[in-house]
C-alpha cells in the first residue's frame, strides 16, 4: 500500500455502504431524498486520503505533490528554505498557538516537514494530541529531499534584498528643504520634534539642511515619509492643478488624509497645498512627474500618486519630483520609488518579491514600473498577490499609518 494514496479498501467500503443504504431504503421505505443525504454524508467520511504511515519519504512526497490534495506545512525554525507548494509556515513549537490556521476538520490529510525530521516529528505528535488523525511527516526532512536530488527553494536572503539592512540611498539630497519648510510654516519645529523624537542628524537636516544623499532605513523610514509628505504637499505641481484633487475633489481637498492628516504645520495644512516652488521643475519636467505619478500606486489604497490622498502618496510625489529635477532616468526613478515603498510597506513587498521568486525571478530583476502599477501595488492588486502567495515564512514591518 503506497503512502498517501487513495486506499482501494476505502472505495470498496463506499460501494458497500451505498449498496447497503439502497437496500435498506427499499426494505424500510425511507424517503429517497433523505436516503441520498445520508448516503452522501457517509461517503464523504471515506473520501480523504489516508496515511499508511506517519512518515513519507522524499520520492513518495515528490510523486504526491504532482496531484496534491493535502495541507503541506513547513514547521522548521528558523526559515532555511521550502519545498514548492507549501501551504503554511508554522514553527513546530507554536502549533497550538496557531491552531486557527490549521484545517478545521481533524480528518484532513496533513504533511509536515522541517530541516531534518526532528521538529516535524514533534509537530506531528502535537497535532495528534490535538485530535488530528491523518498526519504524516517527511522522513529526513529537507536534507533527505535534497539528497534525493530534488530542488529546494531558499528565500532566506529575500528580506535583505527587499529591505536592505544598510538601507537605500537616493541620488538626491535634502538640500535646504528642511529650513524652507520651517520658514514657510509647513513644518512647525516644536510639533515635529514632539512627534518624531529626532536624532541629532535628523534635526540638522531639518534646521540646517544637508547635501548628503537621502537615505531610507528601517529606523528612519517614518522621518523620511514625513519630510517628503510635507514637501509633496507644499510643492506646486500639475498633479494638483490637473489631477483629481484639483478637479473633481477640489471642494473636498482639506478632508483627505494627505492634507487634513498633516497636523505638524503651523496652521491648517490646506493653507500650504500646492503653494511653493521648493523644487525647480520646468514644464517638461512637471509633465514627466505627472506621467510617472499615474503609474505609481501604494498598497494602503487603490489610488495612484496622481491622486495623492494619503501621506504615502504625497511622499511618493515629492520623491518623484526630486528625482525628476535631478534628471534621474525614468527607469531608475521607478526603482528608487519602489525602494521607498518597500520600507513603508515591507510585508506587502516581501510578499510580492516572494511571488516573483517562486516563479524564478530575482527581486533585482523585476520591472519596478510594473510592480508599482495597479496589478501589484494597489490595495486590491497587493491583496490578490497575497492570496496567491499565502503566509510568509519571514516577517517584515507593517505599513505605516496614514497620519503624522
Amino acid at each position: 500500500m503506497k503512502t498517501l494514496s487513495k486506499i482501494k479498501l476505502a472505495n470498496l467500503k463506499k460501494f458497500a455502504i451505498f449498496s447497503a443504504m439502497i437496500l435498506a431504503g427499499f426494505i424500510l421505505g425511507i424517503n429517497k431524498n433523505k436516503l441520498a443525504d445520508k448516503t452522501m454524508s457517509l461517503l464523504s467520511i471515506t473520501s480523504y486520503r489516508v496515511f499508511a504511515s506517519e512518515t513519507i519519504n522524499a520520492t513518495e512526497l515528490k510523486e504526491e505533490l504532482g496531484n496534491k490534495d493535502f495541507t503541506f506545512i513547513n514547521v522548521h525554525t528558523p526559515y532555511e528554505g521550502e519545498i514548492e507548494q507549501t501551504d503554511l509556515f508554522i514553527e513546530y513549537d507554536y502549533i497550538m498557538a496557531n491552531k486557527d490556521k490549521l484545517p478545521k476538520d481533524k480528518n484532513t490529510p496533513i504533511v509536515l516537514y522541517c530541516r531534518s525530521g526532528n521538529m516535524s516529528a514533534q509537530a506531528l505528535s502535537t497535532l495528534k494530541d490535538m485530535g488530528y488523525v491523518n498526519v504524516s511527516h517527511l522522513k529526513g526532512g529537507l536534507k533527505a529531499w535534497q539528497r534525493t536530488g530534488y530542488e529546494l527553494l531558499d528565500l532566506s536572503q529575500l528580506p535583505n534584498k527587499v529591505i536592505p539592512e544598510d538601507g537605500i540611498s537616493l541620488p538626491i539630497s535634502w538640500s535646504n528643504v528642511g529650513p524652507r519648510l520651517l520658514e514657510l510654516g509647513v513644518i512647525d519645529l516644536n510639533k515635529f520634534e514632539k512627534t518624531m523624537e529626532l536624532t541629532d542628524e535628523q534635526k540638522e537636516i531639518l534646521t540646517k539642511g544637508s547635501d548628503t544623499p537621502i537615505k531610507i532605513t528601517s529606523e528612519n523610514s517614518r522621518f523620511v515619509v514625513n519630510m517628503l509628505w510635507a514637501l509633496g504637499l507644499a510643492q506646486k505641481s500639475l498633479v494638483f492643478d490637473e489631477g483629481p484633487m484639483g478637479k473633481e475633489y477640489k471642494g473636498d481637498v482639506a478632508n483627505f488624509a494627505s492634507t487634513g492628516g498633516w497636523t505638524l504645520a503651523k496652521s491648517d495644512a490646506a493653507n500650504y497645498l500646492n503653494k511653493f516652488d521648493l523644487i525647480p521643475l520646468n514644464t517638461k519636467q512637471q509633465e514627466k512627474v505627472t506621467e510617472i505619478a499615474k503609474n505609481v500606486y501604494r498598497p494602503c489604497c487603490g489610488n495612484p500618486t496622481w491622486f495623492p490622498d494619503c501621506n504615502h502618496g504625497m511622499a511618493a510625489l515629492a520623491a518623484i519630483e526630486l528625482l525628476v529635477s535631478a534628471d534621474v532616468p525614468e527607469e531608475e526613478i521607478y526603482k528608487y520609488v519602489l525602494g521607498l515603498n518597500s520600507f513603508w510597506f515591507s510585508d506587502t513587498y516581501l510578499t510580492i518579491a516572494t511571488y516573483f521568486a517562486r516563479q524564478g525571478t530575482s527581486w533585482d530583476d523585476v520591472d519596478a514600473k510594473m510592480v508599482l502599477g495597479q496589478d501589484f501595488s494597489s490595495a486590491q492588486g497587493a491583496g490578490e498577490i497575497s492570496a496567491k502567495v499565502g503566509p510568509l515564512p519571514y516577517g517584515g514591518q507593517a505599513g505605516g499609518s496614514c497620519g503624522a
